[in-house]
């Protein structure tokens, strides 16, 4: 849950959580560990929280999904999901039970149980970013056990920019891109669940995802300053034309416009779908910015267009311009040049773009994209909450 501190509920919310956890936190002397209970929390069950839910093993690792959004939690149960409430105390008895508590955001009121309790935390994160951080965006992390990280060149970027100790960094992977390079699901039930209707299922798929407003409030996330309606009439025109549709992704922090979009646009935002292993996975071509969706998009090898704007963050860039793998456009009009280009000739950007691409690949991910994340990932997991059958 993404917490408005505007919202007086989502502030009454953190209060009843935080009164939970200090009540367990008495209740955590007198329990005994259940290693086979093995904490998830963040804004969603998606990414590399959900890759590690999803993992075959389940009688190794037994993970529950912590939750503070009440309307979210009733989801997660309908669908049979290990989901725990914050707002139970009952629930927040089983967590403090854990060994392990592991996050992609950060904890809220978990940072009593990080302070007060011997819990292990580890910290996945959510992207390879383009957006630049120094060591204060990553106070509480600094106090976890564990940060897993995807290269030697993040590794290096946690120390020299994020203040990280080296000795906390491990080099597991995401194990979300392990979907992407299995490719393991049905691309056809992931397309009727956004509601793609059945004579447009044959269609190439441009994804749209910029990046939200960030630090800079006056930002239009519409390309090159365009009217919105005005740009998806003109992208609904292009689709007609390429025999495509387009999903448009809006950021977490992007506000929805209750809105009917043109007839081959679809509404695919965070909040209706988090997973974007399974949008990346049926998109032909990608249009972004500075989204850190790019770098899990690089592994699909497909056609990516960056839109040549003034990146809205204020601490610079934790991975600069160089790092832009594919096709950069400068206008409105380059932009829709190069989509019907690359949807009609997705070879032609191959040949142009895939040497710098694998370049980038092998930087940000140093061959640990392998399909094999999950395993290491549970393995590392299994070592940390019996040490003693490790050695």
């Amino acid at each position: 849950m993404k917490i408005n501190k505007k919202d007086p509920i989502h502030w009454f919310i953190l209060f009843i959580f935080s009164i939970n956890i200090i009540l367990c936190i008495v209740y955590k002397f007198i329990s005994k560990k259940n290693n086979n209970i093995i904490v998830l929390y963040g804004h969603k069950l998606n990414g590399n929280l959900k890759a590690l839910y999803d993992n075959k093993k389940k009688d190794v690792c037994n993970f529950y999904f912590l939750t503070i959004d009440p309307t979210y939690h009733k989801e997660l149960k309908k669908q049979n999901i290990n989901a725990l409430s914050g707002l139970k105390l009952k629930d927040i008895l089983t967590v403090a039970r854990s060994p392990l508590i592991i996050s992609d955001h950060g904890l809220h009121s978990l940072i009593l149980f990080l302070k007060f309790t011997d819990i292990k935390f580890i910290d996945v994160w959510h992207g390879i970013p383009f957006k630049g951080f120094d060591k204060h965006d990553f106070k509480v992390q600094h106090q976890y056990d564990e940060v897993w990280v995807t290269s030697k060149l993040l590794k290096e970027i946690y120390v020299k920019k994020f203040g990280f100790s080296i000795n906390k960094l491990k080099l597991i992977g995401y194990t979300r891109t392990d979907i992407l390079v299995h490719k393991n699901i049905s691309t056809l039930e992931i397309k009727k669940s956004i509601g793609i209707p059945a004579h447009l299922l044959d269609r190439k798929i441009i994804l749209f995802a910029p990046t939200w407003v960030q630090d800079d409030k006056h930002r239009n996330i519409f390309p090159f300053q365009q009217d919105e309606t005005i740009f998806l009439q003109r992208l609904n025109q292009l689709c007609l034309h390429t025999n495509s549709i387009c999903l448009l992704r809006k950021h977490l922090k992007t506000p929805i416009a209750q809105q009917k979009y043109p007839e081959f646009i679809f509404d695919c935002s965070y909040a209706k779908f988090p997973d974007a292993e399974s949008i990346l996975l049926i998109s032909d071509i990608l249009v972004c910015d500075w989204s850190s969706i790019a770098f899990d998009y690089l592994l699909l090898d497909r056609p990516t267009i960056f839109l040549d704007v003034t990146a809205p963050f204020s601490k610079g860039f934790s991975l600069n311009e160089s790092y832009r793998f594919g096709h950069i456009v400068h206008t409105i009009e380059d932009l829709f040049t190069s989509l019907e280009q690359y949807l009609c000739y997705p070879e032609q950007y191959k040949q142009e773009y895939e040497q710098k691409s694998q370049y980038i690949k092998q930087k940000l991910y140093d061959g640990l994209a392998d399909g094999q994340v999950t395993i290491r990932a549970i393995k590392r997991i299994q070592e940390i909450i019996n040490p003693e059958s490790s050695r």
